[in-house]
């Protein structure tokens, strides 16, 4: 009796354990469907009052990066759970291919400028000369067009992937804003919401970088994945250091996701190798009686 309570107890543990990670998996690349409107609501404003770094050079932080935790800012599923899956998060710059094909497509700035040159000309024959106003709006579109950069984050898990296009500014690197929809295996999924928002970064150094995403409809997810340059994953000290940080910046830490863990394998199936030992001990009991 003492052995099949135990045995359904695992059995208990493995399927709950199943259910959480999928509502994780959900939870990160879809909506938040399980918390209550209060809860999306606070977590909307929370993430207005997340200060990202205020210095960060874009091109130190380019190329590949592991990652180590996925941090969730809900209390729906609290506690630390370990994937035997692996991010990986790829930045490139795209700003030159961007441009260019904004031109070449008539489109974005240069496309604009010129048609409406045009339609300015044709128009200006036939009634006055341009205005101060009109100047300084081209001036200023141009400018801001100038000022514009763009970047695309690569994120691949098992065997999906998923790619975001984000534009920021020269003045203010550390928070880019996501442009077009995502595309890839992950964004075919029936589960997945269309993430539109912006992504903070809330600490970039040499060998990690944290990023936040806040999405702007409060259906979307929120949370920030901690990423470092070493496989090997960081340090219980450096990662403690970021729960610290975020939690001063008002983001509940309760929620984490390990990955790219080697561990993370032998953890999961620990519950299942110890119920299949048990299954023949339960089996030669019911034969017994």
């Amino acid at each position: 009796m003492l052995l099949k309570s135990f045995a359904l107890c695992v059995i208990f543990g493995i399927c709950w354990s199943h259910s959480v990670a999928n509502n994780l998996d959900h939870y990160v690349y879809g909506s938040l469907d399980g918390s209550t409107s209060t809860e999306r609501i606070n977590a909307a404003v929370r993430c207005v009052n997340v200060k990202p770094q205020s210095s960060v050079d874009l091109q130190q932080i380019m190329g590949l990066w592991y990652g180590s935790e996925i941090i969730m800012h809900s209390q729906d599923f609290p506690g630390v759970y370990e994937y035997d899956s692996c991010v990986i998060i790829h930045l490139t710059d795209v700003t030159d291919q961007v441009q260019a094909s904004y031109n070449n497509n008539n489109y974005g700035y240069t496309g604009y400028y010129n048609n409406r040159q045009q339609m300015q000309n044709n128009y200006r024959t036939l009634t006055s000369t341009p205005t101060y106003q009109e100047h300084d709006n081209e001036y200023n579109r141009r400018a801001q067009q100038q000022n514009m950069r763009y970047l695309r984050l690569v994120w691949s898990e098992r065997d999906n992937n998923l790619e975001y296009t984000f534009n920021y500014t020269a003045n203010a690197p550390n928070v880019w804003s996501n442009i077009g929809d995502q595309r890839g295996s992950l964004a075919t999924l029936n589960s997945y919401t269309q993430f539109t928002g912006t992504v903070q970064v809330g600490k970039a150094v040499n060998d990690h970088l944290v990023l936040t995403f806040c999405g702007n409809d409060v259906k979307s997810s929120i949370y920030t994945v901690v990423l470092t340059r070493n496989r090997l994953g960081l340090s219980n000290e450096e990662l403690r250091s970021v729960h610290n940080m975020l939690s001063r910046r008002g983001l509940n830490t309760e929620t984490i996701r390990k990955v790219c863990s080697g561990s993370a394998r032998l953890i999961v199936g620990l519950p299942a190798l110890l119920l299949l030992l048990l299954l023949p001990l339960l089996a030669g009991r019911g034969r017994c009686h």
